[in-house]
């Protein structure tokens, strides 16, 4: 009976040590972890970025143009990609004048680092919208062209 009681403690304790390691040691194999963090993006076309990289994969990101362009905040995920690189997908929705749904657009990011480590990277980015009836989630549903291209710059934020 002892043991059952022992081995039973011990199971229901594994649960509660994973969740206590930090996250970015469970996924550190299927993401660059050590590049996680916040970047300032230079766009070559003008627009400024703050860029979110999280460990566990999630991407989030805010831009100069968002007034202008009538769109929201963007989340996505991103991944390792080759020995020094990443690719990302970031969505968001944009709003007609009245600030109804219009569409929701897809920015899908490639970039790799420029220096040692992860503290200055480079890459391009291609933005797409999707209509009602075609799937952000799937690229393929896109009927038209992409809407803009870029490529841009970024250094890491340091505390």
């Amino acid at each position: 009976m002892r043991n059952k009681i022992v081995s039973a403690l011990f199971l229901a304790a594994i649960p509660a040590f994973l969740l206590a390691l930090p996250s970015a040691s469970l996924f550190a194999g299927s993401i660059p972890a050590r590049c996680a963090g916040t970047y300032l993006i230079q766009e070559d076309g003008g627009a400024r970025d703050f860029w979110t990289f999280a460990a566990d994969g999630a991407f989030f990101g805010t831009t100069s143009t968002q007034p202008l362009y009538n769109f929201s905040n963007q989340q996505g995920t991103w991944k390792k990609a080759g020995s020094n690189g990443a690719q990302g997908v970031l969505f968001a929705f944009v709003y007609n004048d009245d600030n109804t749904l219009m569409s929701t657009a897809r920015i899908d990011i490639a970039f790799h680092t420029t220096a040692h480590g992860c503290d200055q990277i480079a890459g391009t980015l291609v933005v797409r919208t999707f209509e009602a009836g075609e799937d952000p989630l799937d690229p393929a549903t896109d009927t038209g062209e992409p809407i803009a291209s870029d490529t841009f710059t970024g250094r890491r934020a340091q505390p």
